[in-house]
C-alpha cells in the first residue's frame, strides 16, 4: 500500500512537471485573434456575446466598441482560419465558464472544404486550451494522424527544443498565465489601394452545399445553442467575393433561414456601412476603420433586437 501511494505521488508530480514545462516551452502570444489564454482570464459569467470564426471575425468585431455602444460585454474567441469543427469545441469550452445570451458565428470558413487544416492553424487554436475531455475530442476531430495527436496531448513533445530560445516572457506567461489583453480583436492598418467590387455577384442565386464535415458541425453548433438557450447569429464580414464563394454563402443563408437563425450579410450592406477603400486591409479583411463601421452597425442591430425591431430569421 505504501509503495502504491508513493507511485501515485510520483506520477502526480511528474504530470504536474510535464504540464508546467509545456506551459513554459509553448509559443506565447498570438497576432491572429484570441490567444486563448486571455479567454481563461475572464471573470466567470461575465460575457453577454461571444464571437467565433476566423480572421474575418477578429478583424471585424471590436468588443470595446460594442460594449461602449450597447453595454454588452463580448469577446472575440476567433483564431486564424478557425474551422467549423474547432468552433464547435470552442463553444463547448466557452460554456464551462460563461453563460452568454448570444453566440455570433462569422461564416467565412463554412466554404472551406479541407477535411483538416494545417498544423500551424490547428496548434494556434488548440495548444493553449486547457486539457479536458473537450480538448481531447477537439484534437481527435482536428488531427488526422493518431501518432501526431500525442504531441497535442503533451505539448512538451512538440516544443522541448525551444529551451535555447526561452525568454523572461515565457516564464512569466507560464506561471502567471497572462494572455494578450485585446478581447480577441485585431485592428489592421488601412490600405488606400484596396478596391472591393462585388457588383457582379450580388445577383447570383445558385447555391453550393458546404462539405459534409462542416455541415455535421454546423448542425452540432445549432443543437448546442438551442440546448443551452443561446441565440445563435450567423454573420458574414465584408470581403471580395467570387462566383463559387457567393454560391456557398447563398447556401449558408438558406440553411440559416430554414432553422430560424438571423444571418447578417455585410457584403449586402456596403452603402449602409459607407465602406471605402481605406476601410480594408486587403481584399479579405477590414482595416481598423472598417471594423469601427462594422462594429457600429452590429451594435445598432443588437439595440434593435433588444427593442424587438429585428425579426428572427431575417437579415
Amino acid at each position: 500500500m505504501k509503495q502504491a501511494v508513493r507511485d501515485l505521488i510520483f506520477i502526480g508530480i511528474f504530470a504536474v512537471l510535464l504540464h508546467v514545462c509545456g506551459n513554459i516551452f509553448i509559443l506565447k502570444g498570438n497576432g491572429y485573434g484570441s490567444d486563448v489564454t486571455s479567454f481563461y482570464e475572464l471573470p466567470d459569467h461575465s460575457l453577454d456575446v461571444v464571437f467565433f470564426g476566423s480572421s474575418h471575425s477578429y478583424t471585424t468585431f471590436s468588443p470595446k466598441i460594442i460594449e461602449e455602444q450597447t453595454g454588452l460585454k463580448s469577446y472575440n474567441f476567433a483564431t486564424r482560419q478557425q474551422p467549423v469543427y474547432i468552433t464547435y469545441y470552442y463553444m463547448v469550452e466557452t460554456l464551462k465558464t460563461q453563460s452568454p445570451a448570444y453566440f455570433v458565428l462569422e461564416t467565412n470558413m463554412f466554404h472551406a472544404d479541407e477535411e483538416y487544416m494545417s498544423e500551424g492553424v490547428t496548434r494556434e487554436a488548440l495548444d493553449r486550451m486547457h486539457m479536458s475531455a473537450n480538448k481531447i475530442q477537439a484534437i481527435q476531430a482536428s488531427v488526422e494522424d493518431e501518432e501526431e495527436r500525442n504531441s497535442y496531448y503533451l505539448n512538451i513533445m512538440k516544443y522541448h527544443a525551444r529551451y535555447r530560445n526561452l525568454k523572461k516572457e515565457d516564464l512569466e506567461s507560464a506561471f502567471r498565465l497572462k494572455g494578450v489583453d485585446n478581447g480577441g480583436f485585431i485592428g489592421l492598418e488601412k490600405r488606400d489601394d484596396v478596391v472591393i467590387d462585388n457588383s457582379a455577384y450580388m445577383y447570383i442565386t445558385e447555391q453550393k452545399e458546404i462539405s459534409s464535415k462542416n455541415r455535421e458541425y454546423a448542425d452540432k453548433i445549432i443543437q448546442l445553442a438551442r440546448e443551452r438557450d443561446i441565440e445563435l447569429i450567423f454573420v458574414k464580414s465584408p470581403c471580395q467575393l467570387d462566383e463559387e464563394v457567393t454560391m456557398y454563402f447563398n447556401w449558408v443563408k438558406a440553411y440559416a433561414g430554414e432553422r430560424g437563425l438571423d444571418y447578417i450579410d455585410l457584403n449586402q450592406k456596403f452603402e449602409e456601412l459607407d465602406l471605402r477603400s481605406g476601410d480594408f486591409y486587403d481584399r479579405e479583411h477590414l482595416s481598423e476603420s472598417g471594423a469601427v463601421k462594422a462594429s457600429t452597425y452590429f451594435s445598432e442591430y443588437m439595440r434593435n433586437k433588444a427593442a424587438g425591431a429585428v425579426v428572427a430569421g431575417k437579415d
